[in-house]
């Protein structure tokens, strides 16, 4: 019975060493099972797909910028196989532990080269970004970009392909944790400037004085056409006109005034005085012959 027991016992301990074992390798080191090329004999290659969600507030954040940096790539040694820093990353010094240690993602942001390449994606309207066509390997993502309101999210890695339920997942979904919400604050409107004080209105002109019943000027109260009198008469005639030169009642020179019956009287004499020299002159003429 005794030496039942220590047998369990030692399987047990020796079971615990190598799970410690295991664990404290990377996790690729004893995964000969992983695809590095695929049936065409080109190199495999997965997709990485990082979801933002804010689940305090049960909504996607939208907008903002993801990078993905590739960190180490996976090398197959002696049947097994192991990630080694490479591009920016190559030479380092960090040393690769535990993948889910933020520490070891926040060290490898820091020394990050300002020259590094990476690839930058703006997150969608589901908050979402997907990378594709992506190579085996450890790849860095960083949010160079917060979504609004929010702050950026740590960054974290991700190993492609990733183990999930004993099997090796080319298309890995990420959920990282969301950075602390800060509302907005709202556009200070700039002060308006002051407006000038306003002056004084000036005094309204003060119109002059009119007299009570207005007249035209040099016009008198019942204006008349200038030379005029108050009753207009033609020049020159008095009261009565009579035509000029004749007097009040005026009689033809050498006739009777109208009217009269004495005018015959000095007609008669005067051809009683002609008849008579035309007689002596007839009867002188005869007479002498």
């Amino acid at each position: 019975m005794k030496r039942t027991d220590l047998k369990k016992h030692a399987a047990a301990l020796l079971l615990v060493l190598c799970l410690l074992v295991t664990s404290a390798l990377p996790a690729l080191a004893t995964s000969a099972n992983i695809k590095l090329v695929d049936s065409s004999g080109n190199p495999t290659t997965g997709t990485i797909r990082v979801t933002l969600y804010d689940s305090a507030n049960d909504k996607a954040l939208s907008g903002g910028k993801l990078t993905l940096y590739r960190v180490a790539e996976v090398k197959r040694k002696n049947g097994d196989l192991s990630y080694e820093y490479c591009g920016d990353f190559y030479g380092c010094g960090i040393a690769l532990g535990d993948l889910t240690d933020s520490t070891l993602a926040a060290q490898l942001q820091e020394y990050l080269p300002q020259s590094a390449e990476g690839t930058a994606k703006t997150i969608d309207e589901d908050g979402s970004v997907t990378f594709r066509d992506l190579e085996l390997g450890l790849y860095l993502i960083v949010q160079t970009e917060a979504s609004k309101g929010y702050e950026p999210i740590n960054p974290f890695l991700v190993s492609l392909p990733m183990a999930e339920d004993g099997k090796w997942n080319y298309a890995v979904d990420a959920s990282p944790k969301v950075g602390a919400y800060t509302p907005t604050k709202p556009d200070t409107p700039p002060t308006p400037p002051t407006p000038p004080d306003t002056p004084d209105h000036p005094d309204t002109p003060t119109p002059p004085d009119n007299p009570d019943n207005p007249v035209s000027p040099g016009n008198p109260d019942n204006p008349v056409a200038p030379g005029h009198p108050d009753h207009p008469v033609a020049p020159g005639n008095p009261d009565s006109p009579v035509l000029p030169g004749h007097p009040d009642n005026p009689v033809m020179s050498g006739l009777p005034q109208t009217g009269q019956l004495n005018w015959p009287v000095p007609v008669l004499a005067v051809s009683g005085v002609v008849l008579f020299a035309f007689g002596w002159a007839l009867d002188r003429k005869y007479r002498t012959v």
